[in-house]
């Protein structure tokens, strides 16, 4: 739906412009009427730009500019003569289309022409920056579980704390057998320490480069169900990959677990408890590309019984 709004914005000021273009064209031949009808025009496809990313729309020209006055004026996203401006092309385009004998003037044409082009002005940067916002809002609203994919390559960009915080506590948000909750989560934005964690297995890689880097591991001691402390594991790193997807951020499992080898070189990079064994490492950061999910349903997989 979101999308929809921003395409029918994006046609509406594309139609304006055009408009604007035609009413230029017309002055230059004298033929005033026309002119003062595509400027016209050129106004109110702009307009219409704006009311339609708020999913207002009406049949009467009078109704899109009354929402507009009432919602963009008068509010002072546009300047106060906005509404005389639209109000004055819109009289002057009726006079055009519907009496009889009215002669329009060169200078009055070339006036509205001016209005055109300064409302566009104006409603131009405000659209663009309203589409990237709700594209934005769009994609932070999406179900990260259809647009996550395996990040491997960072930007330099820091990722500011109270990200990690959203990730850490979607984390903790897993359900886990008896509520066990076995989880505890070292976090290093330290080069030095990320690129010692590349190094334990050949496919650790990722984290060298990545701003952040958070290792889930989990107790050994005063567990219900031992038993399913890897299962458990594994949700909670799900809902880490998930709340960066939802954030903007990308990331990437890294298996430790349970290779015993594995496991002791990154307790020993940590410094872990005798406690505590790391289960999986995950970079953290902004991708330094993005490529759609790969469709992984396959129907013949359901048996239903």
């Amino acid at each position: 739906m979101e999308e929809v709004r921003v395409d029918y914005s994006k046609y509406r000021l594309e139609k304006a412009e055009k408009c604007l273009a035609a009413a230029k064209r017309d002055l230059v031949i004298d033929d005033l009427l026309a002119s003062l009808n595509r400027s016209y025009y050129a106004i109110f496809h702009a307009v219409g730009a704006v009311t339609v990313l708020d999913s207002f729309d009406s049949k009467k020209h009078k109704g899109v500019i009354s929402y507009f006055n009432q919602h963009y004026v008068k509010t002072r996203i546009f300047p106060p003569n906005t509404y005389k401006l639209i109000d004055s092309a819109f009289k002057l385009r009726g006079y055009a289309d519907y009496k009889d004998m009215y002669i329009a003037s060169r200078e009055e044409t070339q006036m509205q022409i001016t209005s055109a082009e300064h409302i566009i002005s104006l409603v131009k940067p405000y659209l663009i920056k309203r589409w990237a916002e709700i594209q934005q809002e769009e994609k932070l609203n999406m179900n990260a579980i259809f647009t996550r994919v395996s990040t491997r390559k960072f930007t330099p960009e820091k990722v500011n704390s109270k990200y990690i915080i959203k990730i850490l506590r979607a984390a903790m948000a897993a359900p886990s057998a008896c509520n066990q909750q076995p989880w505890e989560f070292w976090v290093s934005d330290d080069p030095e320490i990320n690129a010692r964690l590349s190094q334990v297995t050949p496919y650790a890689t990722p984290a060298k480069n990545a701003p952040v880097v958070i290792v889930p591991c989990c107790r050994t001691n005063d567990l219900a169900v031992p038993e399913m402390v890897n299962i458990d594991m594994a949700i909670c790193a799900e809902n880490i990959l998930l709340e960066a997807e939802e954030l903007g951020l990308g990331a990437v499992m890294l298996g430790i677990a349970p290779f015993e080898d594995r496991m002791k070189a990154v307790a020993d990079i940590l410094k872990l408890p005798e406690n505590f064994r790391p289960f999986m490492i995950i970079p953290v950061g902004y991708p330094a590309s993005k490529h759609p999910q790969e469709d992984r349903y396959e129907p013949s997989r359901v048996h239903t019984v």
